[in-house]
């Protein structure tokens, strides 16, 4: 009984060591998947928000007009491929917040303080992912990743951010808990917690770095060991692995409480059974089911075991899918090339600028893909890239017999030697673009070369730009009136009313057209033709003014003087023959709608020959004028005088009460006429003959009124002039 009491106890002690030992190994296993899948599950996630980072750099890169709006709305497109577990912002070089892909107010926000600005001040610099922080717009726990964006001459243009929200990262360990004395752990090598399962919220950004096991974690990649959490006090079983190259460090643990509790229960029912078996060898029976009963349970455990690995697995290919989803999805062409230039990964726009079948076989070279002549022109851009370099280049090609135009891009994969083992592939369609630039040029060089001026304001009229026609037209550089309302140039000829109008036709059609007078800056006033039409932006606001002018001073004078050489007497200004007769047939319709009679009065000058022979027709000249002179001060300021040519005259008394005015004014001509004219150191003495003529009375057409006063006036010479 004593050796077999001995042998009883040395199995029922090797069962316990046994099974503390399996227990203790199966929770290192356990905290290792965890840690392993976790760790895969961050990584990927990084690498997806890196992969958006690259990209949207690149597209900033090659952007024309780094615009608010316009960077805005490139990030804000690619929004819906994020999935809501972050956002991006882009910081300008001077760390102040320029564009975002939401609504949030960053733009404006000084960032130049956070470490993830700070990062990449100096180039070189790759991906920068920091500690955990409360965001400063948000208010919300995350983590930032950032890249330095470059133009294409490698100046620093600015940060693209990516705020990773911590609490995802605490729900997603939160989920893969399989029971509560599991706990995750993602921080810093810094010291710092970025997420945690359980106790997220108090646990944020707390320091671990006076933590024992700290300092061991920090010096290698991946271990196990035990200790006790600065969280709850608890004893557990900790695996932890870092990501590489990234300064962050994935830790699950897992409690020894169940290990510690089955030994002392195995060690309580092994005494009653050894007391049990030197009194009843039946209570050998209860030893065996005992121990069959461990040895079940450590099947099952290795059974939850595995399906925990089999979940994990599941999780790991679905965030496979889902970066390949994003891949796919994404506008532009995205592969990798290993370093024998075989192509490991292709997405959906690959398979359809190359017209292969989606999904296709990703196994083919490059100079398979390309042929041979797009290849020798590629090639020195790859060798580059597979010598460590970041290439962008743009390459002409035909497809579908159009000539086209892409950018591509090379990034350099390397690994932990600082070896390359393959190249990152971007690439996009800039045909438009292209297209776009030429037209710019184009424009910009009418623009400058226009021999009209040109000017360009915003809706309220604030200069924003002139060409060199303008200032060559106004005197004024582009320095001097940019800024300024573009009513300043305005010589004020206009009345308020006038600009009112205008602005408002502006307002309601979108253009106004019309003639002006500008002051130069010399003082001189000018006219201009003046055309404005507006520009709208996507909401149909006004959004920009451009007005087109040209000096037509000089033109109106001409025309002004060609107008007044046919209408009006060369010698005494009055109006002539042809103006005569326009104003004739107006105050005809006028008399006509007023009711009012009107007269026409023919004026022959008496003695004019005389005057003319004897002194010569520089006085003659002179006479002339002053008769016209005379004429004018007889008359109202409603009647016209005209002179239809040698001394002959005509007046047309317009808007008369009665007839009888008609006698009063020609007697009021016949004196002035029959005053002496003095001409220089000469006097002349001439008289007038006139003839009158009413209208409705006398006649009805402009023809037979002319008539009617000719021979009246023919018939007062006759009955001996003066009369």
């Amino acid at each position: 009984m004593f050796a077999l009491a001995a042998l009883a106890i040395a199995i029922v002690a090797w069962q316990l060591n046994y099974s503390a030992n399996e227990r203790e190994q199966s929770i290192k296993l356990q905290t290792q998947h965890y840690a392993q899948a976790m760790s895969q599950h961050v990584l990927y996630s990084l690498q997806l928000a890196d992969v958006s980072l690259l990209g949207f750099a690149n597209a900033i890169k090659s952007m024309p007009h780094r615009t608010p709006d316009a960077i805005s709305a490139l990030l804000s497109a690619g929004r819906t491929n994020f999935h809501g577990n972050f956002w991006l912002a882009f910081l300008d070089s001077s760390g102040k917040g320029f564009a975002s892909s939401d609504e949030s107010a960053v733009i404006g926000t000084d960032y130049s303080d956070r470490d993830y600005f700070q990062a990449h001040l100096k180039p070189g610099a790759g991906l920068f992912v920091g500690g955990p922080a409360i965001g400063k717009i948000t208010k919300s726990r995350v983590f930032f990743i950032s890249r330095r964006v470059e133009d294409a001459n490698g100046e620093f243009l600015g940060v693209l951010v990516a705020p990773l929200d911590a609490a995802r990262y605490a729900e997603v360990f939160e989920n893969a808990r399989l029971s509560s004395d599991v706990a995750i752990t993602l921080m810093h090598t810094n010291g710092r917690v970025i997420a945690r399962a359980p106790e997220f919220e108090r646990t944020f950004n707390s320091d671990v770095s006076k933590w024992p096991i700290y300092h061991r974690i920090m010096q290698d990649d991946s271990g196990t060991f035990q200790a006790t959490s600065m969280v709850d006090n608890r004893s557990r079983m900790f695996s932890y692995r870092k990501l590489p190259n990234l300064p962050l460090v994935v830790n699950a643990g897992s409690s020894d409480v169940g290990v510690a509790l089955l030994s002392r229960r195995h060690y309580t029912i092994a005494s009653i059974g050894l007391i049990l078996f030197l009194l009843l060898m039946a209570a050998g029976t209860l030893v065996a089911l005992r121990a069959f009963a461990a040895l079940e349970e450590r099947e099952n455990r290795y059974r939850s075991l595995y399906v925990d690995t089999v979940a994990t697995e599941e999780k790991l290919t679905q965030s496979e899918q889902r970066l390949r989803l994003i891949a796919d999805n994404l506008p532009i062409v995205i592969a990798y090339v290993d370093r024998f230039e075989n192509y490991t990964f292709i997405n959906r726009k690959f398979t359809e600028i190359f017209g292969l079948p989606y999904p296709a076989d990703p196994g083919k070279t490059v100079a398979e893909v390309l042929g041979t002549e797009l290849y020798v022109r590629t090639q020195p851009f790859l060798h580059r890239a597979f010598g460590g370099e970041s290439v962008y280049f743009e390459r002409k090609t035909v497809r579908d017999g159009v000539e086209c135009c892409d950018g591509i891009t090379y990034v350099p994969d390397k690994d932990e030697s600082g070896c390359v083992v393959g190249i990152f592939v971007m690439a996009e369609d800039i045909s438009e673009r292209k297209k776009s630039e030429e037209s710019m040029q184009l424009a910009a060089l009418m623009y400058q070369n226009s021999s009209e001026g040109m000017m360009v304001t915003d809706a309220e009229g604030k200069i924003l730009s002139v060409n060199p026609a303008f200032s060559h037209i106004s005197g004024y550089a582009k320095e001097e009136v940019i800024g300024h309302q573009a009513y300043e140039l305005t010589s004020g000829g206009q009345d308020i009313n006038f600009y009112s109008r205008m602005r408002q036709t502006i307002s309601d059609t979108g253009h106004w057209e019309g003639e002006i007078w500008h002051q130069h800056k010399n003082g001189d006033h000018y006219l201009v033709a003046l055309r404005f039409n507006t520009v709208y932006d996507k909401d149909g606001k006004a959004l920009r003014h451009v007005a087109l002018f040209s000096d037509i001073t000089k033109k109106k004078a001409t025309e002004e003087a060609i107008w007044k050489q046919a209408n009006f007497d060369a010698l005494t200004g009055l109006p002539n023959r042809r103006m005569f007769n326009d104003r004739l047939r107006q105050e005809m319709k006028k008399a006509s709608r007023d009711f009012l009679p009107m007269a026409l009065v023919f004026i022959d000058l008496d003695g004019f020959k005389a005057v003319n022979d004897k002194l010569g027709h520089d006085y003659g000249d002179i006479l002339l004028k002053q008769v016209a002179e005379r004429l004018l001060q007889s008359v109202r300021n409603t009647d016209t005088v005209a002179r239809l040519g040698g001394d002959e005259f005509t007046v047309i008394l317009s808007e008369m009460k009665e007839s009888a005015d008609a006698v009063r004014i020609v007697q009021d001509i016949l004196t002035n006429m029959s005053t002496p004219f003095r001409l220089g150191q000469e006097v002349a003495e001439i008289s007038a003959s006139i003839g009158i003529t009413l209208y409705p009375e006398d006649a009805q057409d402009a023809e037979t009124l002319i008539k009617n006063a000719d021979q009246a006036m023919y018939a007062a010479k006759q009955q001996g002039r003066n009369r």
